[in-house]
């Protein structure tokens, strides 16, 4: 198959709904004075998502509610990266041939 053919063909499989990160579940407790379940030396589960952002790393603290969506996300991008990886070498060679077209990006 031909490098510009494989290129389309990896870009029909791609989409946007994809987040590179991971998510994990932790507990903590809350501080408040007033919370029974702290009280007795219980913690509240809080999920967070871990990724990296201009090179540095982030963690932000999910919903619950979101949790299964955000998976979803990260499940995605685990899927593409080797068609991403592959796309990439594809981009890399065109580039190098002089084949690279505006209407490719």
């Amino acid at each position: 198959m031909d490098i510009p053919m494989r290129k389309k063909q990896i870009l029909k499989y791609l989409h946007a709904d994809m987040m590179k990160g991971c998510l994990s579940l932790t507990s903590r407790s809350c501080g408040k004075p007033t919370c029974s379940t702290c009280q007795k030396g219980g913690r509240h589960p809080i999920y967070l998502f871990g990724f990296s952002f201009e090179g540095k790393t982030k963690i932000v603290s999910i919903s619950p509610k979101f949790c299964k969506d955000v998976q979803k996300l990260i499940d995605n991008w685990h899927r593409h990266k080797d068609l991403i990886e592959e796309l990439t070498d594809i981009n890399l060679q065109l580039t190098k041939k002089g084949l690279l077209k505006e209407n490719d990006k």
